[in-house]
């Protein structure tokens, strides 16, 4: 017998144990079977994973999806335990005896196809691992929905930006969508930030395939160090500074004669803060430096101090922003 085979063997041995001991009546022959069962410690570690799964499912039960699954998972039990059930009117709470035939496969086959999703706030990051391994770190204010099936792994970039830590598995690609784009990996890492219908896409290690709606196979190929913009109108891959690109995963901003007026978009992504540029005339200044996220003070104060802008309060807590002085 396999390994496999053999894991497989225990949890339908323990999930049969949990449906027996769930009866109303218990033999002490049952008993003492189970006990001798038990002994043995991967049959003790199955059956600890199936009360799991029992304690995990009851809290799911007011789920519509959940309720489903396990109408699904009754309709495939033995004529006497659906005719049981229905009998006595089980369903809330479901019993215990047909929910264990079921409980080994009722919580993964709702998380394979029920998205999972998590968000950031303004200011705020997160750090994700996946049930595969893999991980995410989300920016601020950003979402994702991950769903993991079988043959592929899927997230769906809502709003913001995420940085991903693929876990490589060739029989289940990688697939972030973000508007109309498509980032298809296997092991790699990689930044997708969301641009309208768009979006900007850096990979670090590895390769991925960035295609967009439409297309019938994907445009674009990076390699370490490329980006491509699919949110412009003649989108080419080019060569960037990816540890510049990605340095908002180490809590720290970092420009390079970066034009003013982008500069505090960037920063102005962590604050709830509002600044207003009023001098169009000083937008082009190339700003240089790095800054903690969320630091919106220390920015301004750089600006001031070594651009010379000046900076004042608006009636509604603004920061305004206007040329030096002469």
């Amino acid at each position: 017998m396999t390994i496999d085979k053999e894991r497989d063997a225990r949890r339908h041995e323990a999930a049969t144990w949990f449906a027996r001991l769930g009866q109303k009546r218990v033999s002490t022959t049952d008993i003492h079977d189970f006990f001798e069962w038990r002994k043995d410690p991967d049959n003790a570690r199955a059956y600890e994973r199936v009360e799991k799964a029992w304690d995990t499912s009851r809290t799911l039960a007011e789920d519509p999806d959940i309720a489903a699954l396990t109408a699904e998972a009754l309709g495939q039990a033995p004529p006497r335990v659906r005719a049981r059930h229905m009998v006595s009117r089980l369903w809330k709470p479901i019993a215990a005896g047909a929910m264990a035939l079921a409980a080994l496969g009722l919580v993964s086959v709702w998380t394979l196809n029920r998205p999972q999703a998590y968000a950031t706030g303004v200011g705020e990051q997160r750090s994700l691992r996946l049930a595969d391994g893999s991980q995410v770190v989300l920016d601020t204010n950003s979402r994702v929905e991950v769903r993991l099936r079988s043959d592929r792994r899927s997230v769906i970039l809502i709003s913001g930006q995420a940085f991903f830590d693929v876990e490589g598995d060739p029989a289940r690609p990688f697939i972030v969508a973000a508007g109309d784009t498509t980032v298809t990996a296997v092991g790699t890492r990689f930044d997708v930030r969301k641009l309208g219908q768009g979006a900007k896409v850096t990979l670090i290690e590895g390769r991925v395939d960035v295609g967009t709606s439409g297309m019938s196979k994907p445009a674009w190929s990076l390699t370490p160090g490329q980006q491509v913009v699919t949110a412009r109108r003649s989108p080419q891959v080019q060569s960037v500074d990816a540890a510049r690109e990605t340095s908002w995963t180490t809590g720290r901003l970092i420009f390079a004669a970066t034009p003013i007026q982008e500069a505090i978009a960037e920063v102005s992504r962590y604050s709830d803060r509002r600044i207003e540029l009023k001098d169009a005339g000083i937008a082009q200044i190339p700003v240089s430096g790095a800054f903690d996220t969320g630091d919106t003070d220390a920015f301004i104060a750089a600006l001031s101090d070594l651009y010379g802008v000046t900076a004042s309060t608006g009636a509604d807590g603004a920061i305004i922003l206007e040329a030096p002085i002469t």
